[in-house]
């Protein structure tokens, strides 16, 4: 419960999933209505006909483009609450793991000694290629 108060835990994802929902059936219907609408309107010659059949196209964008765009938005709104998930595990990881105030070591460079002639490792200039 604490992690609720504290916005360690998100409950909007599910909220928008549930408004996702709700404006794919708003968008569906309204493309849908629009389409059936002009139609109607078309087949009892109460509208122009250049104008009714833009309204046909409209429902159809409505239909198809408009809930692209729709998923699209909600689908940006969920990346972002689940990158702010995961950076609340990355935190908590990071905080209760047992080493993670130890400081490291720096890297031991091996020596190689062949008939008493000592080899340093090769130290590599900028990019490697010294």
């Amino acid at each position: 419960m604490a992690a609720y108060f504290s916005f360690e835990r998100m409950i909007t994802p599910t909220f928008v999933k549930v408004i996702y929902f709700l404006g794919f059936l708003l968008l569906t219907a309204a493309g849908i209505g629009l389409i059936v609408w002009s139609g109607l309107q078309l087949n009892d010659a109460t509208i122009d006909r250049a104008l009714g059949w833009r309204y046909v196209a409209l429902g159809v964008a409505i239909l198809t483009a408009g809930n692209i765009v729709w998923r699209v938005a909600c689908e940006l709104w969920v990346v972002i609450f689940g990158i702010h998930d995961e950076l609340v595990a990355i935190k908590y990881r990071s905080s209760h793991s047992p080493t993670a105030h130890v400081i490291e070591e720096p890297i031991r460079r091996e020596v190689v000694v062949r008939d008493n002639e000592v080899i340093a490792p090769h130290h590599a200039g900028v990019l490697g290629l010294s």
